[in-house]
């Protein structure tokens, strides 16, 4: 089962917070909160102007109208006067029907009458009816001018009646349109006031629920900063802050994420220095032991050595009492000399070895190491076995760190065997494979196998199944970092039930390159 993908997913987090920050320095300041209140200011001024605009070209349009209203009542009160001479120049015409002499009564009709068409001059171009009983009217005046009669009078008097009727009706026309006028004035006002009054209600519930909005959407982020603040503060060093905003603020939310990311490698190399500090410290204290053991051990081990050597030498001669009696030095020389091996081995495995890249004899690491490891107590009932590529070329790589990350594979292994019953057969398989671009190491065991979910989250920082006291959950992670570090890989595969197999690949191009 091939858990590659998986195993670069774990890793979203710290790339999705890495990825924040990259994109929050190069984040535009063309939105920023100055920006956005010129925006909303020019936003204003401009609906302001529209307004202006709009309530301006309604206010010509009305004083076009006032204009044509006062006009028409112009109009009206000329024809009012019209009218008001027509009727005394009826009148002036009748009293001369009841008038013995004609002459000064003719003459005082013709006045009036002339009065009348000097005022019906106004209107009369633009009425033909009136126009033609002017004319009749003035052909009259001149009769009446030569020889005043009855007869022209009578047809002076029809003339008259029939352009005062003429008149009525222009002034029943003239009154009606400005009647019309009048009521579109109040439509046209009423509109306007409405209208501006809307206007003016629509900018400011736009502008006060745009104020809300973006007030309330500032409030709502810098509460997110600060609880996110307070998570960094109480150790989230995982969910980066999702920045939804391109102004100040959203700035500064990329510099806390800079700072959540800063904290958390900072973070992680201080605790990856520790670990690797204290592995070393370790390591130096048991070699140390180790040689003081030794040199303690090595002492009555001489002795015994000895008197072993001794005895068989008499053994071989005819001179031993105990001649042909049941007697073993060889079975003493030969624990002796395991012992001595034991302390050795353990020595020169604790030696110091050089905190940079050499070449190693990957095979003979792995052999050690699985020596060294099954001395612990966890190995007892666990054969531990070792299946080496005896090709395997050497690799360029840190002693100590390859050394680390075996002892933390093969004491995982041990640690899950350990969960099995006791008539469990316990295996764990030491293998070492090379291939024409790569060195691969695998340490495989029988236990109980890792179901998907955990195996998921196997190589997160602080993520352990072990009881508490007894793993930190930095093992994994830390050994997946010093083997990256290479330019290598370390998953893990696991079937439950069946095993679980971590295999650890070197490439040998490095090798190669730095030889």
């Amino acid at each position: 089962m091939d858990t590659t993908a998986s195993l670069e997913d774990r890793d979203a987090t710290g790339a999705a917070l890495r990825q924040e920050t990259e994109q929050g320095e190069k984040v535009s300041k063309s939105l920023s909160l100055r920006s956005k209140g010129i925006i909303t200011f020019i936003l204003m001024v401009a609906y302001a102007l529209l307004i202006g605009v709009s309530t301006e070209s309604q206010r010509i349009s009305l004083l076009k109208l006032v204009d044509e209203l006062e006009a028409a009542h112009r109009f009206e009160a000329q024809l009012l006067e019209i009218n008001t001479s027509m009727a005394r120049t009826l009148f002036a015409v009748n009293m001369s029907f009841s008038e013995d002499n004609l002459t000064p009564s003719t003459i005082r009709s013709m006045i009036e009458i002339e009065a009348s068409l000097s005022l019906l001059e106004a209107i009369q171009t633009h009425y033909p009816g009136v126009l033609i009983l002017s004319g009749k009217l003035h052909a009259l005046v001149r009769d009446l001018a030569q020889q005043p009669s009855l007869g022209t009078l009578s047809v002076t008097r029809a003339t008259l009646n029939e352009l005062i009727l003429e008149l009525d009706g222009i002034t029943k026309n003239a009154h009606a349109k400005r009647l019309k006028l009048l009521d579109q004035y109040r439509e046209n006002y009423d509109r306007i006031t409405l209208s501006s009054l809307a206007m003016l209600v629509i900018g400011l519930v736009l502008i006060g629920a745009a104020t809300a909005i973006f007030f309330s959407r500032l409030t709502w982020d810098i509460r997110k900063l600060e609880t996110h603040a307070n998570d960094i503060v109480k150790g989230n060093r995982d969910t980066p802050l999702p920045v939804t905003r391109n102004d100040e603020l959203g700035t500064l939310m990329h510099a806390v994420n800079r700072m959540q990311l800063d904290l958390r490698e900072r973070e992680r190399h201080i605790e990856r220095t520790r670990l690797e500090q204290f592995h070393r410290e370790k390591m130096v204290a048991v070699g140390s032991l180790a040689a003081q053991l030794a040199h303690e051990i090595n002492n009555p081990i001489a002795a015994i050595t000895g008197v072993a050597s001794a005895i068989s030498q008499v053994q071989r001669t005819q001179q031993c009492p105990n001649h042909g009696a049941t007697c073993q030095p060889g079975l003493i020389l030969e624990q002796a000399k395991r012992i001595s091996a034991i302390t050795r081995q353990i020595a020169d495995f604790t030696r110091p070895q050089a905190q940079q890249p050499e070449l190693l004899n990957l095979n003979e690491l792995v052999r050690n190491t699985c020596a060294f490891v099954s001395y612990d107590r966890r190995f007892r009932r666990i054969t531990l076995t070792t299946e080496l590529d005896s090709e395997m070329p050497a690799v360029r790589a840190i002693g100590d760190h390859l050394t680390q990350v075996l002892m933390n594979l093969l004491i995982n292994a041990a640690d899950a065997l350990e969960e099995m019953p006791a008539d469990h057969p316990a295996l764990i398989i030491a293998k070492t494979v090379a291939t024409e671009e790569e060195a691969v190491i695998e340490i495989s065991d029988n236990a109980g196998g890792i179901d998907a979910e955990t195996l998921a989250k196997v190589f997160d920082e602080y993520f352990t199944t072990k009881p508490a006291g007894k793993g930190t959950g930095l093992g994994l992670a830390l050994s997946r970092e010093l083997i990256q570090d290479r330019g290598g890989s370390l998953t893990l595969e696991s079937v439950p039930g069946t095993g679980t197999t971590a295999r650890i690949r070197l490439p040998l191009r490095v090798a190669a390159t730095a030889a």
